[in-house]
């Protein structure tokens, strides 16, 4: 019994040893390799890295720098939007299939829905070519309330549209529908070229359109 003890310990020191060697060896190859220990990237790492850049609309540059821009459109197309900066500088931006149009009331929006003197904010990601592409456009909405502009009509046609010249000297046309109201009643027939008139207007975020849902007549004076 005694002699099968003597022969089992040294047994158990030999293989002790050699697992140790082993572990050594196996840590020197990997620093060898300028991989520290448990830094080692897993193949299903690397496949949600990847997949959580397909969903953020990042194609091949997951690496590349996200910039946002907000500024008015100073032009748009189908392959580019053009920002103008409040600091007076402008930025061009790549659109592609990827790119996220985003406009109120409009679930399908387009770039064919967006037009030069919209504001907007556009994430963008910057390319290994200091390009820009962007992520999303997104329409930003003015304040939910009604325009009012006084003026001398210098275009009118009947349920089509108004066009009056205001006190800033500027033209402005408005587009006239069955809902549009002409106040007071009494004056409608003194809605010529010439009349001095309040028109009342909502503001659309989605388009630049101006539509009249009132329409004030002022009164005539001496001089008119």
């Amino acid at each position: 019994m005694k002699t099968k003890q003597l022969l089992i310990i040294p047994a158990i020191i030999l293989a002790f040893f050699i697992f140790s060697t082993q572990t050594v060896a196996v840590s020197q190859t990997l620093q060898a390799k300028g991989t520290p220990p448990g830094s080692v990237k897993t193949p299903g790492a690397m496949a949600t890295q990847k997949a959580s850049d397909k969903a953020a609309g990042i194609k091949g540059n997951s690496k590349g720098k996200h910039e946002n821009y907000k500024g008015t459109i100073m032009a748009v197309d189908a392959s580019s939007i053009t920002l103008a900066l409040k600091d007076g500088a402008s930025v061009t931006i790549a659109l592609n299939g990827e790119t996220r149009i985003q406009i109120p009331t409009d679930k399908e929006a387009a770039a064919d829905g967006l037009a030069a003197g919209m504001t907007a904010m556009v994430q963008a990601i910057r390319g290994k070519d200091d390009s820009l592409t962007a992520l999303k456009v997104v329409l930003v909405p003015g304040k939910p309330a009604k325009t009012q502009r006084v003026g001398v009509v210098t275009a009118y046609a009947a349920g089509s549209s108004i066009t009056i010249q205001a006190k800033d000297g500027q033209l402005y046309t408005f587009t006239l529908t069955e809902e549009t109201k002409v106040l007071p009643t009494e004056r409608l027939g003194s809605l010529t070229v010439g009349a001095r008139v309040t028109i009342i207007s909502p503001r659309d975020v989605s388009s630049l359109d101006r539509t009249a849902t009132g329409i004030v007549v002022h009164p005539q004076t001496a001089e008119e």
